[in-house]
């Protein structure tokens, strides 16, 4: 009996109820191995970001391998040529991939392109669908439908519910000489940054490029790190993309705001105040810095975090960092939703095995086991759990979940990536001033989503 059947089991000796019990007898009813049963010998492959949590989950492959006699093969690549490969494959109908796991920002596209397959048919299987997976009532709902969901309709489940928060180095702050000093200089606490005025102090406090100790290390290579870098900024000061309550939404563009302007006035001040080639660098390069030592402080993903704060084989500061929301702003506590979901391709030739699988996966021990090895489950139970309460980032990544904003998943979200990203880098290198740099984004975006988007600041 499974850990889930046998609290149902539990519930009902102790209400006494035949209606639980009928739902315990149909729960066990049902096994992994006799639904794989008729896609044993088959081959289900897959692709997505060579990250800890897909190394995780290829570590948990081989259970599944054996229980099913499905065999997985995962291919891992950069976050940039994992999603290329997905788009070449999934244009040219191949079939090459039986599920894939991608960025939600790509969502709209695939779907209105008709390379998706909906879900509900294999959530409506009694022959597929394990009756103990309810994921109405066992992930976060507003996180799986703005990572997972497009247009009414689910397409898949989130493989990594991820946000952005600080990461700071605690024995730094922590440090009595250091917080002596600071004091003095600043008339205030050494603390971790609570708003964007401190976040700058501190900055500056540590830069020492003499002992290789810098204050914060910014992403500003010309890649999509920049753009999410970037997007905590901007939400925070009070701005955002589009003027819309969720991702597939089409609105007004509000991207050259006053509020925008001020974020990105900000965001490249903090460039003094990083290594000197951050024009170069991406999530990457940031994450290997603070493992070494070399940074104070920054922003980065959670999924991310595993590598820092807990594998001592590639981290030099396990036990030396602090994480929380990012500072605040105008925009007060915010976050940003992002995540990387299970998909499946129509262009699948194993559907059925890809989807036990997946679902799988979903499993409470499986999101469990890979959130401890580097992941960032959707499952709030997998945040309570004891084990992971533990973990140094814990409330960080839960405070962040409980204030994300939704990003763009309109079928041309990627091409406002792409417009960002260009005029972002620009104004970094001192080709543009940060209001040139927006109001060329703006007028780019409006003419791209065309007329369900006109410019809420139009440029003079």
């Amino acid at each position: 009996m499974t850990r889930r059947t046998l609290g149902a089991a539990m519930i009902a000796v102790a209400l006494g109820t035949t209606t639980v019990m009928s739902q315990v007898s149909t729960a066990a009813a049902w096994s992994l191995e006799e639904a794989a049963a008729p896609y044993k010998g088959a081959t289900i492959r897959t692709i997505g970001e060579a990250l800890p949590p897909l190394e995780a989950m290829k570590k948990l492959a081989p259970e599944f391998e054996k229980r099913t006699g499905i065999k997985v093969e995962i291919e891992m690549y950069e976050h940039s040529e994992a999603v290329n490969k997905v788009m070449l494959d999934l244009n040219s109908k191949r079939g090459r991939y039986d599920f894939i796991i991608q960025p939600h920002r790509e969502l709209g596209k695939f779907v209105t392109n008709g390379h998706l397959e909906p879900l509900e048919k294999y959530l409506d299987s009694a022959e597929l669908r394990d009756p103990e997976f309810n994921p109405e009532d066992q992930l976060y709902p507003r996180l799986w439908k703005e990572i997972s969901w497009y247009d009414g309709k689910v397409y898949g489940f989130p493989f990594t519910a991820l946000s952005m928060y600080m990461w700071y180095r605690s024995d730094l702050l922590s440090d009595e000489k250091e917080k002596e000093g600071f004091k003095a200089k600043y008339g205030y606490d050494l603390a971790p940054a609570q708003d964007w005025k401190q976040y700058r102090d501190i900055a500056e406090w540590f830069t020492r490029p003499d002992q290789r100790l810098y204050g914060t290390a910014l992403q500003g290579k010309r890649h999509e790190a920049l753009w999410y870098e970037w997007l905590n900024f901007l939400y925070s000061f009070g701005g955002d993309m589009l003027d819309t309550k969720s991702g597939s939404e089409c609105g007004p563009v509000i991207v050259n705001s006053p509020q925008a302007i001020a974020a990105s006035e900000y965001y490249k001040s903090l460039k003094a105040f990083s290594p000197p080639d951050t024009l170069n660098y991406f999530w990457d390069d940031v994450m290997a810095l603070m493992q070494q030592g070399e940074v104070a402080q920054l922003i980065m993903w959670n999924d991310s975090t595993y590598a820092v704060a807990v594998d001592e084989s590639a981290s030099t500061v396990v036990g030396k960092m602090g994480f929380d929301i990012v500072p605040q702003g105008e925009g007060g506590k915010v976050a940003q939703v992002e995540g990387w979901s299970y998909l499946m391709p129509t262009s699948s030739k194993n559907k059925e095995a890809a989807y036990l699988f997946i679902q799988w996966m979903m499993d409470y021990d499986q999101q469990l086991n890979q959130h401890l090895n580097g992941g960032a489950t959707a499952r709030p139970d997998v945040y309570s759990s004891e084990e992971v309460q533990k973990l140094p980032y814990s409330k960080a990544s839960m405070d962040s979940n409980a204030v994300a904003k939704p990003k763009p998943t309109v079928p041309l979200s990627g091409e406002m990536t792409d417009i960002l990203v260009r005029e972002l880098s620009s104004y970094l290198a001192d080709e543009k001033t940060a209001k040139e740099a927006l109001d060329r984004s703006a007028q780019d975006i409006s003419t791209l989503l065309g007329p369900c988007a006109p410019m809420k600041y139009p440029v003079e």
